[in-house]
């Protein structure tokens, strides 16, 4: 193999390798990205329970209070497949 076409076989694999890596830092960026949706909704419902636990508070007793967010959290269970 010459020269010239142990170069162009290099710089070949060379440009391949970047390619590989080029997708990978993608699918990280991806990643982070998808886990910082999933923790930016996470504190969605969190202040959500929150204000519905300071809603309760002021229409209910401490023992009817306890009722509703026994059903909240039943039905939060139901739905991310907890059970």
């Amino acid at each position: 193999m010459s020269n010239v076409e142990q170069e162009a076989d290099n710089s070949k694999c060379n440009s391949e390798e970047s390619d590989v890596v080029l997708k990978n830092q993608q699918m990280v960026r991806v990643q982070q990205m998808a886990t910082v949706e999933w923790i930016q909704q996470k504190h969605k419902d969190k202040d959500s329970v929150d204000g519905f636990a300071l809603r309760t508070s002021r229409y209910f007793s401490q023992e009817e209070s306890a009722v509703v967010w026994l059903g909240v959290l039943a039905a939060a269970g139901r739905r991310s497949g907890f059970q």
